[in-house]
């Protein structure tokens, strides 16, 4: 028996989030000072703009920090405005991006500082002179002349020393490796609740009983990793960072139950991963901007409809991750691939707390990966797959929000396995064959290729339960996914490259499918 009851609590509290989102107040506060020069030879005017900041209380905090800094090191200068607005005009937006200035401009990590005086070579020399006093600083300033391109310095080499690096890592991999070995070690005792049997369904391939709360061990490796990043004081993304797990929690729970109860239904699990959707938005102005349709984009200015696409491909990701969950390291091996290529980009765009998120994804996932694949030790449960979907398809979103360079569909491709596998499902059960898209079957890509070639032998032949073929089935998938990430590594800037990447997966996809189906007939 499903439990239906929660279904409509969960679609009331959906709806409630989804409110929230869209009616939330500002949250971006873009930090501007301008200072003012008392140089004999001329004015000088310089104007800083710095990206935005998540409260007034932090933007207001900046701006003074600036200001005092400045006047420290400035015996000739006076600070003229102080401000935290929450929009930028036209000319500040293209002070941030990558379009060339009539005037001198200084790039930094974080925000632009412009240079504006009567005199032009005035304004030069005093940007070139601060580019030269910043080469050795922890804030670098480049500098541009007045008409020059302007390549974006959204940059920050490096993020993080590379020893703490080290140490997160090792952090949240250890966290999850000790974590499994406890379940495994005391698994008699809550063996009752926990252990996926062989006998319960068409999707079963694998002997003995076994532990499907793998998703506990990635919870206490990100509790692991949040605690290391909050303790070491060196990178300020731990509000964010905690807030995206208070974030994940339904979505974590509604699996997690469901491990343990055998009693949460599909449609529960997909709300309750929505509604995390709709949390992240409210709590973190998760929202993506723009799909780069066209068309499309300009009805995602309409905060509603912006808002109801986020929380719709959130719980999507989330289902599609739960859904390839099938073998030993399949799901775990492509998450790792997926948070790895995300982990790049974010470092190539200097989005820290996307890096830093997907660096302690990584880790943990990669210390469940141990146990879980040859051997099957433990496997990853609906609680740590909606999770890990949930956490893919945030950083997307954010990674997307927050730098415009980055294509909206460099993230769908990296995941096109996942969806395009979700897609084709509900076509093959609901128009090919009449059936509920949410009726499991055995007809799944990675079940044709563990009974038509891992096995070399038609579905009726294959034993229910079968280990020794169980982890063979993942390199089969993981390897055009690797090809994937290469591609999307290297292209993601382009919509037109990634989106020609996804259209190929699905033609490569769909050709094997039947091609391996076919072997069964």
């Amino acid at each position: 028996m499903r439990l239906r009851l929660p279904s409509t609590i969960i679609s009331v509290l959906l709806a409630i989030f989804f409110v929230l989102a869209i009616t939330r107040p500002p949250v971006k506060y873009y930090p501007m000072v301008e200072v003012e020069t008392r140089d004999p030879t001329g004015g000088l005017v310089l104007s800083f703009l710095l990206d935005s900041r998540p409260t007034l209380f932090d933007c207001e905090a900046l701006t003074g920090n600036i200001s005092r800094r400045i006047l420290e090191v400035c015996s000739i200068c006076s600070v003229t405005q102080l401000r935290c607005n929450n929009t930028l005009n036209k000319s500040q937006e293209d002070a941030l991006s990558e379009q060339a200035l009539d005037i001198p401009s200084g790039r930094m990590k974080n925000g632009v500082v412009l240079f504006r005086s009567n005199n032009p070579n005035l304004a030069l020399a005093a940007c070139q002179e601060t580019a030269k006093k910043s080469s050795k600083s922890a804030a670098p300033v480049e500098c541009f002349s007045a008409n020059s391109p302007r390549p974006n310095l959204h940059v920050v080499h490096p993020l993080w020393p590379i020893s703490n690096l080290l140490l997160l890592i090792v952090t949240a991999l250890s966290a999850v490796w000790l974590t499994v070995w406890l379940i495994i070690k005391y698994d008699h005792l809550h063996a009752h609740l926990s252990h996926d049997y062989c006998d319960t369904g068409p999707q079963k391939y694998h002997e003995e009983p076994t532990p499907r709360i793998g998703g506990l061990a990635i919870m206490a490796g990100l509790l692991a990793a949040g605690g290391f990043m909050l303790l070491s004081e060196k990178i300020d993304i731990d509000r964010n960072y905690g807030l995206l797990l208070i974030a994940g929690i339904p979505a974590f729970l509604g699996g997690f139950i469901e491990d343990l109860t055998k009693k949460v239904g599909v449609t529960e699990r997909l709300l309750l991963t929505m509604l995390s959707g709709a949390i992240a938005a409210w709590l973190l102005d998760a929202v993506l901007p723009r799909l780069d349709i066209p068309g499309v984009d300009n009805a995602m200015l309409w905060p509603p409809f912006a808002v109801a696409i986020t929380i719709f491909a959130v719980g999507g990701v989330a289902n599609a991750v739960n859904i390839i969950d099938g073998y030993n390291g399949l799901a775990s091996g492509f998450a790792i691939i997926a948070f790895t290529t995300l982990s790049y980009v974010a470092y190539l765009v200097g989005d820290n707390f996307v890096f830093f998120t997907a660096v302690s994804m990584a880790s943990a996932l990669l210390g469940f990966f141990f146990w879980n694949w040859p051997g099957g030790k433990i496997f990853l449960g609906d609680g740590g797959a909606y999770l890990t979907g949930f956490l893919l398809a945030e950083l997307s979103v954010f990674l997307v929000a927050r730098n415009p360079t980055v294509s909206p569909w460099f993230p769908l491709a990296i995941l096109i396995y996942p969806i395009f596998e979700t897609l084709y499902t509900i076509y093959r059960r609901k128009l090919m064959n009449g059936l509920s898209p949410g009726q499991p079957d055995n007809k799944h890509l990675h079940q044709l290729i563990h009974d038509n070639l891992v096995t070399h032998a038609s579905i009726s032949e294959t034993p229910f339960c079968n280990l020794q073929t169980n982890n063979q089935v993942a390199k089969f998938l993981l390897a055009p996914v690797l090809v994937m990430a290469v591609v999307c590594a290297l292209f993601w800037k382009s919509t037109g490259l990634t989106l020609t990447a996804s259209v190929a997966y699905c033609v490569f996809y769909i050709l094997n499918y039947r091609r391996i189906a076919n072997r069964e007939l």
